[in-house]
């Protein structure tokens, strides 16, 4: 959250009539920033190009090594900066430790991109040693030579020539503007660092002055909002919630604990999940309603029945668990590394309750981890050290032959604020965690979720928002909710009719509300399938989309 602008101006004279501010410096907004340690999310031949990140002082610090795979490319599936049209350059340094020319080609495509002629194609040629590289934005032009939508930019990437496997490393890739109102972020939000320094110039008793004006803070304590938009809200906590979480004892740990027992409820009410300031944290009873709240509601669906997905059980692991290897297929580049604590035991999605109330005989654990030859679910999969306080999630988790295999693997240290890098996914859509949000028994038995629930819908935009770091949508319709788009009951709607469980889960979601987190059906949270979790779908399907709101998060 931002500290207040102060305007630090050395003047003791007033001003005289109207003031034309201009920024001091040009801004610069990372496309990459190798330097923090940030991967590209996308190589055209699944992993064959490798990619890691070196000490490299030939460029300064850090730098991307790059050891391309025969015509190959790298870059970011998703781009971190949809506008590109608010900056003037593209700027990046590369050394080529060879002795001869290489030459790449920067791909840029767009929201009007749908065919090789229709995307913009940049050919750069890197001499031996540092190049520092600089691309002019207005200069980009469609292979057809027809102008590209580059105030919608979806891909961009860096290919090297057919037939041709250098290595080569690059530095920060920056988007460069002048006289730019300030950094922005993927998200089209304030990006982080230091307010930038402005010239001023006007008159001051008559006499004609330039003054630099330095910002050295946010803007929220000067009343500074965005034209016609809600005031920020203050970030709001609960102490009493964590006095109750800091003074329960955990239980010590020796063996990996189910979710559906005593002992894990006893640990994970005496867990911290993230800091209190985190927003999976933060109580929105009185955040501001989004301006086009009704319409977003509208596009999920006011008349469309609440509901839930008996879905995200997990298992508690010591410290020392066992550490082993899982092979991780569809998303390695966007995936934490390994080993990971994982036991023979894990639950994958849904197991028990799903499979106990669709079939007379359901399966043992061990079928249900047995990993299908195709796709036939997310099956999602959660380990969490609550020692340590690291949290592991898996998507379309099970073993094979072979040993454990996913399509990703995401680990969240959750004693710290941490997101994703910007346009990475997760196990779930959004890049956020799965299993701070899941509703558990310990917490239906205490009368509230104390923490904002996942929730999924079938039509997203493609935009994310804080703490989101992806999207997973092709819509830029204006109606559809961003991933990562924080919701909450209406304080209005009336609990009282419900049973003990609905009402813990309908109090929550008035206080901490709920993330848009993934596409799939409307309006469904996630439950752990605990056998002691009472069915609860013919209460919650009285519940119409209606009864929600769209909130404005605090800056």
């Amino acid at each position: 959250m931002k500290t207040p602008i102060v305007w630090v101006l050395v003047v003791a004279c007033a001003f005289s009539s109207a003031w034309i501010a201009t920024k001091a410096h040009a801004r610069q907004v990372p496309l990459l920033e190798v330097s923090q340690g940030q991967l590209p999310n996308d190589t055209a031949s699944d992993g064959l190009t490798k990619l890691v990140i070196v000490e490299y002082p030939a460029l300064g610090g850090r730098a991307l090594k790059v050891v391309y795979y025969a015509g190959d490319s790298f870059g970011d599936r998703q781009a971190r900066v949809s506008n590109w049209k608010e900056f003037i350059t593209l700027e990046f340094d590369a050394f080529n430790p060879a002795e001869e020319d290489v030459r790449v080609t920067f791909t840029v495509t767009h929201r009007r991109t749908t065919s090789y002629q229709t995307r913009v194609d940049v050919p750069i040629t890197l001499k031996p040693g540092k190049n520092s590289v600089r691309t002019g934005i207005d200069e980009m032009v469609n292979v057809n030579g027809s102008t590209p939508d580059l105030g919608n930019v979806r891909r961009w990437y860096f290919a090297c020539e057919l037939g041709k496997t250098p290595t080569l490393y690059f530095g920060d890739v920056f988007l460069i503007g002048d006289d730019a109102p300030g950094p922005t972020s993927s998200t089209g939000g304030p990006a982080a660092g230091p307010p930038a320094a402005y010239k001023i110039t006007g008159q001051i008793g008559g006499m004609p002055v330039e003054l630099t004006a330095t910002p050295v803070g946010g803007a929220a304590a000067v009343g500074i909002t965005s034209p016609g938009g809600p005031a920020p809200a203050p970030i709001q906590t609960d102490p009493a919630r964590l006095a109750r979480i800091r003074a329960a004892k955990m239980p010590e740990i020796t063996r990996p604990v189910m979710f559906d027992t005593p002992e894990a409820d006893a640990i994970c009410s005496a867990l911290e999940v993230f800091p209190p300031d985190n927003p999976w944290n933060h109580v929105v009873e009185n955040w501001p309603l989004h301006p086009n709240s009704d319409a977003i509601i509208t596009s999920i669906g006011r008349q469309k029945p609440f509901r839930y997905n008996p879905d995200m059980g997990y298992i508690l692991v010591p410290p020392d668990q066992k550490r082993v290897e899982v092979k991780l297929g569809d998303y390695p580049a966007e995936s934490d590394p390994g080993p990971y604590p994982v036991p023979d035991n894990v639950p994958i999605e849904g197991w028990p309750v799903q499979y106990q109330r669709s079939s007379e005989t359901p399966p043992t654990l061990s079928e249900v981890q047995r990993r299908p030859a195709q796709y036939e679910g997310d099956r999602h999969a959660i380990v969490l050290d609550p020692v340590e306080r690291k949290l592991y999630e898996f998507f379309i988790m099970g073993r094979t032959d072979a040993g454990w295999v996913a399509a990703q693997a995401s680990v969240f240290d959750l004693k710290t604020n941490a997101l994703r890098p910007s346009g990475w996914t997760s196990a779930d859509a959004a890049g956020l965690p799965i299993f701070p949000a899941v509703v558990r028994y310990d917490e239906l038995k205490r009368g509230i979720v104390e923490h904002a629930m996942r929730v999924t819908v079938t039509k997203t935009r493609r935009e994310f928002v804080a703490p989101a770091t992806h999207y997973a949508s092709s819509h830029d319709n204006p109606e559809y909710p961003r991933m990562g788009e924080r919701l909450r009951l209406k304080a209005e709607f009336d609990v009282s009719p419900y049973s003990p469980e609905v009402q813990a889960i309908l109090k929550g979601l008035k206080k901490y509300g709920m993330f848009v987190a993934d596409n799939g059906i409307d309006w469904a949270i996630s439950v752990a399938p605990d056998p002691r979790i009472p069915e609860l779908h013919a209460e919650l399907r009285r519940i119409q989309g209606a009864a929600f709101e769209v909130v404005v998060p605090p800056p």
